[in-house]
């Protein structure tokens, strides 16, 4: 009688082997999902992380100060707002520890509360007249020369403001064809204040922050082509409610994005505009160190510095300001 033999079938192979793929694969997935318990620690120090810097610190290129004579001294002219300009009469100032680090020459016409944009897209007086001294109208005066209208609101609103009116004096003593260095220096007010970050269909909008950026640093270059411009972003501080709690602006878009949001988008404008441009909000101030460097129990109006605040910012200027010594 003769035996039958079992034949091992090609289809019974694949079947198999997909089974025991299935198997595998379902194996791998409810372990992924179950996961590994991790364990936290608070009070890890994790200051061996390193946070990277997006500096963006470049050269002029040689043929827009071609033929321009340069005098001995290095004179730099600060626009901005906040503790710039409420320090500006202090020893340790930050605008004093700029020049004191730096070795320079300091001009600081900033003004005590503009922020970067403007609030109305045209000026309107009586709706608010400080966005004169906001960036694109100061750079309207200081390339046509004409300061009446800022010396005109400086009087009949600023008239006791001592802060408003030095700044207004000093912009109109400088000479500007002597002028090597411009540094844009506005703090996080922009984000506080909700002014908008760009108009996608003109670049240059007085009430964005990107278009005031792209304006007023293009109409800076046709004037003072041999002037060097940096921009020194905002840094980071904390955000307090009307009933006083305390909220991360990083995470709240308080309605044209967060904080970053506007960060980033001063970083990228300055890139496509070739400009330096200091990281402040990663490497300066951030959200591991701002209490150390921002003075968060004051009631004061403005985003107030503390001393080593004024003087960590003072350096990371100094250092773009002379990053490249053969500009000048």
């Amino acid at each position: 009688m003769n035996e039958k033999r079992f034949k091992l079938n090609i289809h019974i192979i694949l079947i198999i082997a997909i089974i025991i793929v299935l198997g595998i694969a379902a194996y791998e997935l409810l372990s992924w999902n179950h996961g590994e318990q991790l364990a936290f620690d608070p009070d890890e120090d994790t200051s061996e992380f390193d946070v990277e810097i997006l500096d963006e610190i470049v050269p002029m290129n040689p043929a827009e100060y071609a033929g321009h004579t340069f005098d001995d001294e290095t004179t730099v002219l600060l626009l901005g707002n906040g503790s710039l300009s409420f320090t500006r009469d202090d020893k340790d100032g930050l605008g004093a520890l700029i020049a004191d680090y730096a070795g320079v020459k300091v001009y600081n016409a900033s003004f005590p509360y503009p922020t970067l944009a403007t609030r109305n897209l045209a000026m309107i007086e009586q709706n608010y007249p400080d966005d004169i001294y906001s960036l694109t109208y100061l750079t309207d005066a200081i390339c046509s020369g004409d300061f009446s209208e800022i010396d005109r609101v400086t009087s009949t609103y600023h008239g006791d403001g001592n802060f408003t009116q030095d700044s207004a004096k000093i912009l109109k003593q400088i000479d500007y064809d002597n002028l090597d260095v411009i540094v844009i220096m506005y703090d996080a007010s922009d984000y506080f204040e909700g002014r908008a970050i760009e108009n996608p269909k003109d670049d240059e909008e007085r009430c964005t922050i990107v278009g005031s950026l792209n304006y007023s640093i293009r109409r800076l270059r046709e004037t003072y082509p041999y002037i060097r411009i940096i921009v020194s972003s905002l840094y980071y501080t904390e955000g307090r409610n009307s009933d006083g709690s305390v909220y991360d602006p990083d995470v709240v878009d308080a309605g044209n994005g967060t904080i970053s949001n506007y960060f980033y988008n001063e970083l990228n404008t300055c890139v496509d505009l070739s400009v330096s441009f200091v990281d402040n909000f990663y490497g300066t101030i951030n959200q591991d160190n701002y209490r150390d460097y921002i003075d968060t129990d004051t009631d004061a109006d403005y985003i107030r510095l503390t001393d080593a605040g004024r003087e960590v910012l003072a350096r990371r200027i100094a250092y773009a300001i002379n990053k490249y010594q053969h500009d000048k």
